[in-house]
Formats: structure tokens, C-alpha cells, sequence
């Protein structure tokens, strides 16, 4: 028999980190005040069916303590050994359906065979259908008296509000990292494991809160009645915590080759990239934790935006070719937006929003780059200024992800960010036009809110027309003719026709 089966709590003091349900659940039986249908919702693995199985011990057993034991009942045994026909456990996800409801509504009528009453346990309600939902509500409003429901979900937002309002409603939480080792030790002691501690915490942590994930993990990694560590880390594919803290010390210095490199020799020595990246968001989670709590507000939205680098690395991992690709993107992006926010090398001429400089053109839309350019003021940070220029222009793009509007999104994009000066951001538009569709009241409230949300800041959006600018992108992505094709395609345009090869 599997550990988490053996040692599934029957009675109510071995239940496990759920102390607020089981002190109200006692409280209701001692007073006689138990409701006909009850809604029990949380995470897997925290106890829900267990304590549906206890209530119904409650609601049946011959005789039960002040503190919820069983001693010597012979139908909290039947229970225990699903060998009572008046508990009736339905599993909603293969049960889902109108048929099995109505059979259940044909049944429940009849009076129970050996306890006083009946029990029926729906687990994963959730998974029933709209149709089999509307026939159990009837049931649920009016059942017989010696009827009572017991329905567990771990998705409660996919249960009908007409369901959960017919039933009291208790809540399950994850269990804590404290009693899971409690539960872990006292596991191990009965079972004559000798468990390093380490290994315990380890498996404590992974479990996220699940006694059932937890003591599965266990079973899973006991070897000749030992848990070692080393062994839980190898199984796991855990890295240590110094490649972790190795890793984010070069991503704070933007070197991006070392940072990568370091993750190719962790690759190469057969690390679970997947774990790894596991480890790298709670270790920058805790970082976040620490910003937030010294009030280190520039320091905490750094580490946010390197938490959506690697949240996205890891929601992308299980369609990526290459595994290692995901998170070396987000080693880079991360790199990349750091070192973005170094200050510029003074009189390097570089628009930031197009990467154009003036080497990279010809001659003479170089002297057009250096008219733009040197039309636009120089961008320097005023005493006052919450924000800089270049930190803005390196969260340009996630500002239009929280543009809700589709219209007002288009008018940012087309827009150029040129200037910041005592919170006036000012942006460049190619013409008149464009500039007068983003400048309705309206829609300049919304990008203002956008750029708010995303950077801390209040700043308000001026605009200027700034035509140059945009020829000059044109111009640099346009691919320059060879000069015999400009003088067939200009006769070509003259004479009308067509080339014939």
C-alpha cells in the first residue's frame, strides 16, 4: 500500500494543517447544527476527500470523543475500508454526465441499509455538465432528511454560483512547509526511514503545500530505508543554489556570454534545465520579497522584469526544439535590459527606437540623421525627473502590452519617444495627422495610465511633428538599386511596357 494511503488521517486530530476547518467541523457536530451539503475547494493534496470521509464517519459513527476519534466504531471502520454502501463516492471526472445525476436522484430516496444515514461524496464537481449541474440543484435544495452531500473541487470559479450557494463553503490551504516536515518525520519514524533533514526540506518544498504530493516524493526517493539528499537533489534534478546565485550575479552585471556560458556548462553536466529554472524563479521571488520589504523600489521592478523573462522561458520550454533555448533567451533579454540602462557614451549620436546611426547610412541621409537629431533637444535628466530616458525606452514595448484600447495602442506605436524632461515625455510623430489622432482626451488618458502602470511613474505626453526622423528609417531600410536596374526601370516607367527575358 502506497505511503499517502496508509497514512491518510482517520480521524480528526491526524488531519493535517487544516486546524480552522477541523475546530468549525467539530463545532457543528458537538452542537448538532451539521448542514446537508457542504463545498469543500482548495489545492490537490490538502485534504479535501479525507475530511468529506471524516465528516461522514462523524454524521454515522456510534459514538465519537470530544475531539473527533473513532475508538472501536464498527462503521467508521466500514468507511475507512470503503466497504460501507451508505457512502457513496462519485468521481465527478468520469461521472460527468446527466445520466449518472439522475440515476443518483432515483436512488437517494431510499432509506440507508446499515448506518443512519447517507453520505454521497462528488469529487471534482467541477467536471459535471451544465445539464448534470441543473439536476443535482434540485436534489441539493430538497434532499431527505437522512441525505447529506459532500462536493470537493479544486476549480471553484467552474462550480455554478446556484451550486455554491445551497452548500457551506470551506476553503482548504495549501499546507505550510512546518507541518508538511512534521508529517514527513513522523512518516519516517514509523516506517524506520533514516531521513536527512535536508532531504526532508527539500521534498517539503516541492511538495508546494500538497501532503499527498509530499509523502509520494518520499516513497519515490527512500533507498534501503534511507533518504540522502544527494540522492533527492539527483532524482529531482536539482543544481545548488550558488549556480543559481552565480547566474543572477552576471545577469546583474550584464554579461551576457558568461552568463550564457554558465548555463551551457550546467546543460553539459546533465542539469534538468526545467528544475533549474524552477529554482531560479523562487530565488527571485525571495529577491523580490527583500526589495520590497528595504523599500527598494528601483530594485524591486528590476527583479519583476526578470521574472517575466524567466516565467516566460518556462512556460515556453515544453514547445521548445532546443532545450536549452528558452532560457537562454531569457539570460540575454535579461543582460540586454540591464546593460540599457547604462548611461550612454557622451556625444554618441544613436536614436535608441531604430538603431540607426549615422555609419550605418549613406551620405546623404547621414546629414538628414544629424538635422533630426540635432532638431531634437538633448534628452538630460532634470533634477526633478522620477524616471530616465533610457530606462523608459527599455519598457517602451511592455507599455503597449497594457494599452487596452486597440486604437490608442496603434497611435503609441506610431509614435517615437525623443525627449523626457520634468515628467513630460515627449514623442515625435512622422505628420500632423498622426499626431492630432493620438491627442483626444480620451485616448491620451489611456497611454498615460499605460506608461504609469508599467513604470511607477506619473508622465505626461507632449507631441511634435518630426518628419525627418521617419524619412530616415525609409531610408535605411529601403535596399538601394544597382544603377543599371534604375536606368531600365526608369525607361521601363517612361514608355510603358514591360522586361522581356
Amino acid at each position: 500500500m502506497s505511503l499517502y494511503r496508509k497514512y491518510r488521517p482517520k480521524d480528526f486530530p491526524s488531519l493535517v494543517g487544516q486546524e480552522h476547518i477541523r475546530i468549525t467541523l467539530l463545532n457543528a457536530i458537538k452542537e448538532s447544527q451539521i448542514a446537508h451539503a457542504y463545498l469543500f475547494t482548495g489545492p490537490r493534496g490538502t485534504g479535501k476527500t479525507t475530511t468529506a470521509r471524516l465528516l461522514a464517519k462523524a454524521i454515522n459513527a456510534e459514538k465519537m470523543t470530544e475531539d473527533g476519534r473513532f475508538n472501536g466504531s464498527e462503521i467508521a471502520e466500514e468507511i475507512d475500508n470503503g466497504r460501507l454502501i451508505d457512502v457513496i463516492e462519485i468521481d465527478a471526472a468520469s461521472n460527468r454526465g446527466i445520466d449518472e445525476i439522475r440515476d443518483l436522484r432515483e436512488k437517494i430516496s431510499y432509506a440507508p441499509t446499515r448506518a443512519k444515514n447517507k453520505v454521497y461524496i462528488i469529487d471534482e464537481v467541477h467536471m459535471l455538465t451544465k445539464e448534470a449541474f441543473n439536476a443535482l440543484l434540485k436534489t441539493l435544495e430538497e434532499p431527505p432528511s437522512f441525505v447529506y452531500f459532500i462536493l470537493a473541487t479544486t476549480e471553484i470559479n467552474k462550480v455554478p454560483e446556484t451550486i455554491i450557494s445551497r452548500c457551506q463553503r470551506f476553503d482548504f490551504r495549501r499546507i505550510t512547509e512546518d507541518d508538511l516536515m512534521k508529517r514527513l518525520k513522523f512518516v519516517a519514524s514509523e516506517e524506520g526511514i533514516i531521513a536527512e533533514e535536508e532531504g526532508l526540506k527539500i521534498i517539503a518544498k516541492q511538495a508546494r503545500g500538497g501532503l499527498r504530493d509530499a509523502l509520494s516524493l518520499l516513497e519515490q526517493l527512500i533507498s534501503g530505508k534511507k533518504l540522502e539528499s544527494t540522492r533527492v537533489k539527483a532524482v529531482l534534478g536539482m543544481s545548488n543554489l550558488a549556480a543559481v546565485e552565480k547566474l543572477y550575479t552576471l545577469i546583474e552585471k550584464a554579461e551576457a556570454a558568461e552568463a550564457v556560458k554558465e548555463l551551457q556548462i550546467l546543460f553539459a553536466q546533465g542539469t534538468d534545465l526545467i528544475q533549474f529554472n524552477k529554482e531560479m524563479l523562487d530565488y527571485l521571488r525571495q529577491k523580490l520579497v527583500d526589495k520590497v520589504t528595504a523599500n527598494d523600489d528601483s530594485g524591486a521592478r528590476d527583479v519583476i522584469e526578470l521574472i517575466g523573462n524567466f516565467q516566460q522561458a518556462y512556460e515556453k520550454h515544453k514547445f521548445s526544439y532546443i532545450p536549452e533555448l528558452p532560457l537562454e533567451v531569457a539570460i540575454i533579454k535579461s543582460c540586454l535590459d540591464k546593460g540599457s540602462k547604462k548611461k550612454p557614451e557622451p556625444g554618441k549620436i544613436v536614436i535608441e527606437s531604430s538603431k540607426i546611426t549615422p555609419k550605418s547610412l549613406p551620405e546623404p541621409e547621414k546629414m538628414a540623421v544629424i538635422e533630426a537629431v540635432s532638431s531634437v533637444e538633448d534628452p538630460e535628466p532634470m533634477e526633478s525627473q522620477t524616471i530616465a530616458f533610457d530606462e523608459l525606452l527599455s519598457k517602451w514595448t511592455q507599455i503597449f502590452d497594457r494599452v487596452p484600447n486597440a486604437l490608442a495602442k496603434r497611435c503609441l506605436m506610431a509614435a517615437k519617444p525623443v525627449g523626457l524632461k520634468n515628467d513630460n515625455l515627449r514623442l515625435a510623430f512622422s505628420s500632423n495627422f498622426s499626431k492630432d489622432k493620438l491627442f483626444v482626451p480620451e485616448l491620451l488618458a489611456i497611454c498615460e495610465k499605460a506608461i504609469e502602470e508599467t513604470t511607477g511613474f506619473h508622465i505626461k505626453i507632449q507631441g511634435e511633428v518630426n518628419a525627418a526622423l521617419f524619412a530616415i528609417e525609409i531610408a535605411a531600410a529601403t535596399p538601394k538599386p544597382e544603377p543599371s536596374e534604375t536606368v531600365v526601370n526608369s525607361a521601363l516607367n517612361v514608355f510603358g511596357g514591360e522586361l522581356v527575358g
